[in-house]
């Protein structure tokens, strides 16, 4: 299920007759694709996922802030459990690793073989768990990213 917002002068344009907006697949709007939002709908309010994103969302932020300690760790940046890792050369001057380098791929191999999947994305690391991802858990991958960003720092 998705949403387009899109600005009037747009609409306008392809709302003329004869005008054609082309977005839509064959199972949009899919009664059985509804009824699992909806379902989806009621599982999120009644079990307070937001809620519980919103307590510790912050949490797994803070933690994930001090891999800033790491010498190739330039900046953590996100909001609550979408977070991201960027990874540079040079921390004073922020200069990037080599494309050739890999280094998001890098740390993204050594998270999987401790058992954590991360995207790599450049020279990045991306993290987005699932809502329902609880306190310990979010320290227990803070640990295996610190291990696995300390393993490809010593593989370079």
């Amino acid at each position: 299920m998705s949403a387009t917002i899109i600005s009037d002068r747009i609409f306008d344009v392809i709302s003329e007759p004869g005008a054609m907006f082309m977005h839509g697949m064959t199972y949009s709007g899919h009664p059985a694709c509804c009824a699992a939002a909806l379902k989806n709908i009621k599982i999120l309010e009644n079990e307070n996922i937001c809620g519980h994103v919103k307590r510790v969302g912050p949490l797994f932020e803070a933690d994930m802030k001090t891999l800033e300690a790491l010498d190739i760790v330039g900046e953590v940046r996100g909001s609550h459990f979408m977070m991201g890792i960027e990874f540079v050369k040079d921390k004073q001057t922020k200069e990037a690793f080599d494309q050739d380098t890999n280094i998001g791929g890098m740390v993204a191999k050594h998270a999987q073989q401790r058992g954590l999947i991360v995207r790599p994305l450049g020279s990045m690391a991306v993290l987005s768990p699932c809502l329902i991802l609880e306190e310990k858990e979010t320290k227990r991958i803070v640990d295996i990213l610190r291990e696995s960003i300390s393993a490809a720092m010593e593989s370079l």
